[in-house]
């Protein structure tokens, strides 16, 4: 299972590039292609979760995350996101969601005193920003709507493959009925 997590993660970074080597093109050529990314990414995610929660403890957050990019891949292959304005946006939602759950796990991994917590504020701050700036692209540099697509599932890629690297480092905790 983290294998196929991490799987999903290079397919989310490699679609991220898809839109770099197309940044003309509109969000509907591309958006069946998006819509397959997402929807693997949360599959992924969720049967992780599942699968892995069984042997060893596996925050909520990868279960959350999951859920989320399921739903959205299933708006994404709807055809649900008519304009081409509202592109960056959705997206920039999504990435943003992911890095505050980076964060959250970070702090909570610190509190723990885990010592991977630091990498994932640093990440999880970064996919904040980065799905934050989605919104003022227009403002700034003024990408094409693929373009800023690509950048945010190179990040969002990103997320998915330190997560999928990061389940191995999760001991469940041993109960006192256990004991």
């Amino acid at each position: 299972m983290r294998v196929f997590k991490i799987a999903a993660g290079v397919i989310l970074v490699i679609t991220g590039i898809f839109c770099f080597a197309a940044p003309g093109a509109t969000f509907v050529s591309v958006a069946f292609i998006l819509g397959c990314a997402m929807l693997l990414s949360g599959i992924s995610g969720v049967t992780a979760y599942l699968w892995i929660g069984k042997k060893r403890e596996v925050p909520y957050l990868l279960l959350a995350e999951g859920v989320t990019s399921i739903l959205l891949g299933i708006l994404v292959l709807a055809n649900q996101i008519i304009a081409e304005a509202a592109v960056p946006v959705f997206f920039g939602l999504w990435v943003m969601f992911s890095g505050v759950l980076r964060v959250a796990d970070g702090v909570s991994r610190m509190k723990q005193d885990l010592r991977d917590w630091s990498w994932l504020v640093i990440l999880g701050a970064v996919g904040t920003i980065t799905g934050m700036y989605s919104f003022f692209n227009t403002v700034l540099f003024d990408f094409s709507p693929v373009m800023l697509t690509g950048i945010l599932f190179v990040m969002q890629g990103i997320h998915v493959l330190i997560a999928g690297v990061s389940l191995s480092f999760h001991p469940r905790k041993k109960t006192k009925a256990a004991k």
